[in-house]
């Protein structure tokens, strides 16, 4: 018996920023989200896809509000959005998935997601 292997994914890339911002366009692309990043705990921005100044503050508020327990304001670029923050653990290390937008399927997205850039950002 054969298997035949069939891979799912259309792009890829051995270089590890281009396979990130690939995985982060899929998922905005298919969610229908206004901005999609991963940044650090710092606040900078890993990838990226969406509005590049969108992007900028949304990467630097995420780590703000998964540690804001009620929510915090948002900057005028992101005021009154839909902002969901998922935290990603990787080697110790603490990153964030941020999106803007979105509806109900949002949630499953988002972590299938997070799956392809814990992936991502663990190889070499």
């Amino acid at each position: 018996m054969t298997w035949i292997f069939e891979d799912r994914r259309v792009r890829r890339s051995n270089d590890r920023q281009v396979a990130l911002r690939y995985q982060l366009e899929h998922t905005r692309s298919h969610g229908k989200l206004e901005a999609l990043v991963v940044s650090d705990a710092d606040g900078l921005l890993l990838g990226a896809a969406g509005d590049p100044v969108m992007c900028e503050e949304l990467g630097a508020v995420a780590p703000l509000m998964s540690r804001a327990p009620l929510g915090m304001m948002l900057p005028p670029l992101l005021s009154g959005s839909d902002v969901a923050i998922r935290p990603l653990t990787l080697n110790g290390g603490q990153f964030f998935m941020a999106s803007v937008g979105g509806g109900v399927a949002r949630d499953a997205l988002l972590k299938n997601s997070g799956t392809g850039v814990q992936r991502i950002l663990a190889s070499n």
